[in-house]
């Protein structure tokens, strides 16, 4: 009986063998993809890509690969990266439609009905529901809001403040992330969350998201038939995350009772407040039966944008003003057209996003600040649709997937010049803009780019230029650099600064 099993075993593990090694040949010498360079273990499986996406740093090891094998390179067995300018349009266009690949599954929500922007993967229904509230997202509607978003600002000012006179060790990208925040609660729901005032994490949001980026990055990186098995056990066997989805369980309940507070306010006439929430409310009680626009719907609006948006506008506001601290002749001369713009009554105090977006020099650190560190430090992948694409003239066959890092194509020396890893806000007015930006896709691209893109700017034209105006802030050790930890958000810590408040703030 036992030698009749271990005969068995043997014959097993024979036949896994060759089934091995004959994939490895297939892949390595047959496979459609098989001519494209890149990493041995990553042309038959997707082993590689998970291994290094657990570190947190692929957007450095994008960057060498692309450096040694040219703008394509095969990640995985069906995967390829793609560090051509010229392919962005192709593959994130409107004119032929690349869909989202099984990755973003890891990210919606489990349950069958609208899982939000970000994840949703059918184009014909992420279109229908993002035509009904485009118009609540456009810059228009969000500066409606401006005064309330002025109130987040001041309430930044007065805590840097206090750090100003206590000259305390500042942690610039904890306030950051709390200021946009309370933008968001300001936004969407009429009232800020309270993480400026009470000076915590409310809710433990941030930390909740946190420890849930890794779980669902990792999760779509895995094959796809075992992001289920890979989320279901993270959440078994870590504390951090099942904690973390309770606080994410408590923001989704916090959005589901705000909609039935405001919905009663405006009822009642309470109040005339032009927060989203209530622009959403007024689309619902329009016309939300004819276009199956529910109470559902609206919260998982709110949730989700908050959900991606503090964090992004946080790391972007970070990279500008930390890439300003290390390039002081750049921070002056900011410093100097903000205040002549003050001076000759051209910029407001608090700052006004219509103003700010006249100055030159301003519009052009804060692209060169997200131009270096994009919010989303990870390959977008999508499908290569029917009758494949052409592709950095190479030919995609139909179903295999390709897609851009912005942490690789936004370093292009072609398009942004041969210093194209230093910061040089210059270079936005001095060479040719108009390609820089179709290079761009921090935000995203096409019929997919991101739906809160005006938020985030808003938040970044207002924020930037009133530090620059009423503080000085500068590093508090320059011989160390941040830390960044890339699970899609590619978020900093240690950004740590000493603050002063200059003679020609507020009074």
């Amino acid at each position: 009986m036992f030698l009749g099993n271990l005969s068995l075993i043997q014959t097993a593990v024979t036949s896994v063998s060759i089934y091995a090694v004959g994939w490895i040949i297939y892949c390595r010498y047959f496979h459609p993809l098989c001519s494209i360079p890149g990493p041995f273990l990553a042309s038959f499986s997707r082993a590689w890509i998970v291994f290094k996406t657990v570190k947190g740093d692929m957007e450095h090891t994008q960057r060498a690969l692309h450096k040694k094998y040219g703008y394509l390179v095969r990640i995985a067995p069906n995967e390829v990266a793609c560090s051509d300018p010229e392919a962005v349009q192709t593959i994130y266009g409107t004119k032929t439609i690349f869909t989202k690949t099984d990755y973003y599954n890891a990210w919606a929500p489990p349950n069958n009905g609208y899982v939000g922007h970000f994840p949703a993967r059918d184009e014909k229904e992420h279109s229908e529901r993002r035509r009904i509230v485009n118009n609540v997202y456009s810059m228009s509607s969000v500066l409606e809001s401006e005064k309330a978003m002025d109130s987040c600002t001041q309430l930044f000012s007065e805590t840097m403040r206090e750090f100003a006179e206590q000259k305390s060790v500042v942690d610039l990208s904890l306030w950051t992330n709390m200021y946009a925040f309370d933008v968001l609660g300001e936004l969407f729901y009429g009232n800020k969350f309270g993480f400026l005032s009470e000076r915590k994490d409310i809710g433990n949001y941030m930390k909740a998201i946190d420890s849930l980026l890794p779980a669902f990055t990792i999760g779509g990186t895995v094959p796809s038939y075992l992001t289920k098995l890979y989320l279901v056990s993270t959440i078994l066997f870590s504390l951090s995350v099942r904690g973390a989805l309770g606080a994410v369980k408590h923001l989704e309940n916090a959005s589901e009772a705000a909609v039935k507070r405001r919905k009663q306010e405006i009822e009642e006439n309470k109040d005339d407040k032009r927060d989203m929430l209530r622009k959403m409310l007024e689309i619902h009680a329009d016309r939300g039966e004819k276009i199956n626009f529910t109470y559902q719907h609206i919260c998982v609006e709110s949730h989700s944008s908050i959900f991606a948006g503090a964090d992004t506008t946080a790391i972007a506001i970070n990279s500008i003003l930390y890439h300003l601290m290390r390039n002081p002749a750049a921070y002056e001369k900011l410093t100097a057209e903000v205040d002549a713009a003050v001076a000759d009554g051209t910029l407001s105090m608090p700052v006004a996003y219509v103003e700010a977006i006249k100055l030159p020099y301003l519009k052009a650190c804060i692209n060169e600040g997200m131009r270096l560190h994009p919010s989303v430090g990870l390959t977008m992948p999508r499908l290569v649709p029917a009758g494949g694409a052409t592709i950095s003239g190479f030919h995609f066959p139909q179903g295999y997937r390709v897609g851009v890092n912005a942490a690789v194509v936004q370093y292009d020396k072609d398009v942004f010049g041969p210093d194209a890893e230093k910061f040089n806000p210059d270079r936005w007015i001095e060479g040719d803009a108009m390609r820089m930006v179709k290079t761009m896709i921090q935000f995203g691209a096409g019929p997919r780019t991101c739906i809160g893109k005006n938020i985030s700017l808003s938040e970044i034209y207002k924020l930037v230029p009133h530090i620059v105006r009423v503080f000085h802030i500068r590093l508090a050790d320059p011989s160390k650099e941040w830390k960044t930890h890339n699970y899609w958000f590619n978020k900093q810590t240690d950004v740590y600064i000493y603050i002063k408040e200059r003679t020609y703030g507020l009074n």
